[in-house]
């Protein structure tokens, strides 16, 4: 029995990532096992089904198995395995997207040069229309539409989406970045642009639709760099037009993000700009639903 055979004879029973792979066939190499388990994911014989984190790096890695049932978004692929807020929120918008047994269109609002609406688009079997709108002028090309659209005007009919994400760019909406000096109509046009984009993205969503939201939260802050901070009141004040189905917090701890509740987002003590490269070190993820 070759080394593929015994991979598959293994994840016929249960999920399995490679090292536990490398552990029940010691007498092969991790290096060979990584290579045989790409040779058959290429094949279609095995699949990605599910994600763990790994307790001592916090990156994910994928468990296999030899059936395609409640298969999970493949983020591995967009963020090349590295440890980021980005996995944090990739992973809770892939946990909470509409059923892609739907037929369904959605808006990915900022999305700018990021990868992960293609991979989306893919993930959903052509079930889904997704359109991606950012105020930037360069885009990346990931094989869905991509549109020049400020957010608090978006071009779209009512009603015209299932669902919209918005993933660390609602703290942005209006604030000093490329193009908004020019569309900003005065000083509150700016300052509130979010509120604004809120509206928007109310408007636009069918009723029902939902709203992937995702932010920096802690200490309350607009920094003149371009960005916001949201802490409890202001989210809410955000958030008022919606109904909260589900919202869940993400703490940075040597260098790795962990689930925490509201309670500890609250009470942690925050630098006023964050030490490490993110806006905060606490982000808030929400499923907010149209009534």
């Amino acid at each position: 029995m070759n080394i593929e055979q015994k991979i598959l004879e293994l994840l016929r029973s249960i999920p399995l990532d490679k090292y536990s792979i490398h552990r029940m066939i010691p007498t092969e190499s991790i290096f060979m096992i990584s290579k045989a388990i790409t040779k058959l994911q290429l094949q279609g014989q095995i699949h990605i089904v599910k994600y763990r984190t790994d307790t001592r790096s916090g990156i994910p890695v994928p468990l296999y198995s030899c059936s395609a049932r409640d298969i999970e978004l493949d983020i591995g692929d967009v963020l090349g395995c590295m440890a980021s807020e980005r996995y944090t929120e990739y992973e809770f918008v892939s946990r909470n997207l509409v059923s892609r047994e739907k037929k369904a269109k959605i808006l990915d609002v900022g999305c700018s040069t990021s990868a992960f609406s293609g991979a989306i688009a893919k993930f959903s079997r052509k079930e889904w229309q997704i359109i991606g709108i950012d105020i930037a002028s360069e885009f990346g090309s990931h094989g869905i539409p991509l549109i020049l659209m400020d957010a608090r005007n978006i071009g779209f009919k009512e009603k015209t989406f299932d669902q919209v994400m918005c993933l660390s760019a609602m703290e942005h909406i209006g604030l000093d970045h490329e193009g908004a000096e020019k569309q900003n109509k005065g000083h509150n046009y700016g300052i509130n642009g979010d509120a604004l984009a809120m509206t928007e993205i109310w408007r636009v969503l069918k009723a029902k639709g939902t709203l992937i939201l995702t932010v920096p939260y802690g200490r309350l802050i607009i920094k003149q760099q371009g960005y916001r901070v949201y802490n409890k009141e202001s989210l809410s004040i955000l958030t008022n037009k919606f109904f909260i189905i589900k919202k869940e917090f993400f703490i940075l701890k040597k260098g790795r993000w962990d689930k925490c509740n509201e309670l500890e987002a609250n009470n942690s003590t925050l630098f006023e700009c964050s030490t490490q490269k993110f806006h905060s070190d606490i982000i808030a993820c929400l499923i907010l639903e149209k009534r």
